[in-house]
């Protein structure tokens, strides 16, 4: 059975016998499919460079939440909400995701703009909206000025 075969049949037991057959070092019957093997390491990263990005986006989208609203029942889910995607971001950075979405911060406001506005309208219809709020990246981690500590 070919390993490309194998790649379309049962992604996941693909996956081990890739691992095998590096631990192996392509000896053997093992065979290293190199050209699929490298587009899905590459299509690891990106995974993970797409979600500390979708996380950032969430964090911001909470982050508008908080300075928007004048109610304090939601406050404190949204607050909790926060801290769990800054634990999960935090796990998912590495100096070159951190990097990439610092210089993507503006688009991901922009983005956590959209859903928030879409989202925030179901709990204070008539409420102002400051649009022009923006957070550096070490104030949506909490690392500086943390906009919790003001919500």
């Amino acid at each position: 059975m070919a390993a490309d075969d194998l790649y379309d049949r049962d992604f996941y037991l693909w996956t081990k016998a890739q691992a095998d057959a590096l631990r192996a070092r392509g000896r053997g019957s093992n065979q290293i499919d190199y050209d699929v093997l490298a587009d899905e390491v590459e299509d690891m990263g990106r995974a993970e460079r797409n979600k500390a990005a979708s996380l950032t986006t969430r964090i911001i989208q909470h982050l508008f939440y908080l300075a928007w609203s004048h109610q304090t029942l939601p406050r404190g889910g949204w607050r909790a909400e926060v801290r769990v995607f800054r634990d999960d971001l935090e796990r998912t950075l590495t100096p070159t995701i951190r990097a990439k979405i610092e210089s993507d911060l503006e688009d991901l406001h922009q983005r956590a703009l959209r859903a928030a506005e879409d989202g925030f309208a179901s709990y204070e219809p008539e409420a102002p909206r400051d649009v022009t709020l923006r957070w550096s990246f070490a104030q949506i981690l909490g690392e500086t000025d943390d906009p919790l500590g003001q919500a």
